[in-house]
C-alpha cells in the first residue's frame, strides 16, 4: 500500500464545512491516478475519502476502469461484499423512509442509480465477494437489490457500473 498516495488523495478540509470544491480536487488528484475516470475519483475517492483505506491494498495506481452496462439479473446475482449486509441492510429505506433523500427519489424516479456503481472483478481475493466484489455504491446497491427483490419489472434492464481490474 502506498501510504504517499493515500495522503495526497486526502481532500482539503475534509471532515469540515470548508472542504475543497470537487474542481479543484480534481486538478490536483487526478494526475495521482490517471487511469481513474472522473466520475469514480469523485463518487469513491473523493466522497468517501475516509473509507478508501478498506481498498488500498488493491493498488489505486495499478486500478483499470471500464465501463459497462449489466443486466439487472447479474447485478443481483454476481455483485456481492465481505459481509452480506453491507449490500441488503439499508435498502428497506427505499420503501419505508416517508421524507425520501434525493437518491431515494432518483432511484425510484429513474429505476437506476445516478452515477455507476464501481465493482472489482475478483479473480485472487477469496476474502472478497466473487465473481464481482463492490468497491463503491453501497447504499445505491442497497436500495437496487430492495427493488429488485419487492418488484423486479419496474427496473431499468441495463444499469451503468464501472468494472475494475487491476
Amino acid at each position: 500500500m502506498n501510504l504517499d498516495l493515500i495522503k495526497s488523495l486526502k481532500p482539503i478540509g475534509d471532515g469540515s464545512f470548508d472542504k475543497e470544491p470537487f474542481d479543484e480536487y480534481k486538478k490536483r488528484a487526478a494526475p495521482l491516478l490517471p487511469n481513474f475516470p472522473e466520475c469514480a475519483l469523485e463518487n469513491w475517492i473523493y466522497r468517501h475519502y475516509s473509507d478508501i483505506d478498506d481498498y488500498a491494498f488493491l493498488g489505486f495506481e495499478k486500478m483499470l476502469f471500464k465501463e459497462e452496462l449489466w443486466l439487472k439479473d447479474d447485478i443481483y446475482n454476481n455483485i456481492n461484499s465481505y459481509y452480506p449486509d453491507m449490500i441488503d441492510s439499508l435498502g428497506y429505506q427505499i420503501y419505508e423512509r416517508h421524507d425520501k433523500t434525493w437518491l431515494q427519489k432518483y432511484m425510484l424516479k429513474h429505476k437506476t442509480w445516478n452515477a455507476p456503481i464501481i465493482v472489482f472483478q475478483n479473480t485472487t481475493r477469496p476474502d472478497m465477494g466473487k465473481p464481482y466484489h463492490l468497491l463503491e455504491g453501497h447504499l445505491r446497491l442497497n436500495y437496487f437489490r430492495t427493488i429488485y427483490r419487492n418488484e423486479k419489472e419496474i427496473l431499468q434492464e441495463k444499469h451503468r457500473i464501472w468494472l475494475v481490474t487491476i
